[in-house]
């Protein structure tokens, strides 16, 4: 169970520094020639897609019933446990009557949780083998 929750906890850290890095680069995009520049948007940037990984943290917390044996190797069922939150998530973004630059900041959050949780639990699979 500490191995997991770790393992969460990591996820999130970087999570939040991808997702923010490729969301200021989405804004820095998406806003070119304007005259708002970077450093006034990013404070403000930064905490919504902090909060927004927090969301899908929360969301990823039945993993940790992944420490039980018998749900670890039920392949299924890991699966589940393990995906289930970022994934509706997603979804629920996706189905969320948002402007489209708020929709593209939810779901380069997710995509962004969902690398980085995938790594892990490629790394955490490849280990107990």
């Amino acid at each position: 169970m500490k191995a997991l929750a770790r393992q969460l906890f990591k996820t999130f850290l970087f999570s939040v520094i991808i997702s923010i890095v490729a969301s200021a680069v989405y804004y820095s995009l998406q806003h070119k020639g304007v005259s708002q520049d970077l450093n006034g948007i990013l404070p403000s940037l930064s905490e919504s897609v902090a909060l927004l990984n927090i969301f899908i943290l929360i969301m990823t917390l039945p993993m940790l019933f992944l420490a039980n044996p018998a749900y670890y190797n039920n392949l299924s069922i890991r699966l589940v446990l393990y995906f289930s939150g970022s994934v509706v998530f997603v979804i629920t973004a996706f189905r969320l009557q948002l402007n489209p630059e708020n929709k593209t900041l939810y779901f380069i959050t997710a995509i962004s949780f969902i690398i980085v949780h995938s790594v892990f639990y490629y790394l955490m699979t490849k280990k107990r083998r």
